[in-house]
């Protein structure tokens, strides 16, 4: 199938089935979260993501979550991790999209920056892209 008609028929999925359920879910959907969720949809970045459950000692934060809030970090543009906390905090539906109910669950910026840190270490974003273009 070629890209274009795959992208269509990606972009009809999205529109008819995937953002009615998300409105749903965690309310409404601004263009800005539209386009995040379109990037998620597209990218599969927790495919990318090793979660080690039932180690010894305290539990690394939800790998997934954090690698989603990078993805969002990303789309929209924010300069800084503490920018991308804040909204975080005040933005229940980017909050919810990024895998936290509450405010409370977001972890802190130390524990972003070395998530960060070991994302950049695994290659993260090359494997996602590598993933892309191959799919492509």
């Amino acid at each position: 199938m070629p890209l274009r008609e795959t992208l269509t028929n990606s972009w009809d999925h999205i529109q008819s089935f995937l953002f009615p359920i998300l409105r749903e879910e965690v309310g409404p959907l601004t263009a800005q979260h539209q386009r995040l969720v379109v990037v998620l949809d597209v990218a599969r970045v927790e495919a990318f993501v090793q979660m080690y459950p039932g180690l010894p000692g305290r539990p690394p934060e939800d790998r997934h979550a954090l690698a989603r809030a990078f993805v969002a970090k990303a789309v929209l543009d924010l300069a800084t991790t503490s920018g991308l906390i804040e909204r975080l905090a005040v933005d229940a539906t980017l909050r919810r999209l990024c895998g936290w109910e509450r405010a409370s669950q977001v972890p802190s910026e130390s524990t972003f920056s070395r998530t960060f840190a070991e994302f950049a270490k695994s290659s993260l974003p090359n494997r996602v892209h590598e993933a892309l273009i191959k799919r492509a």
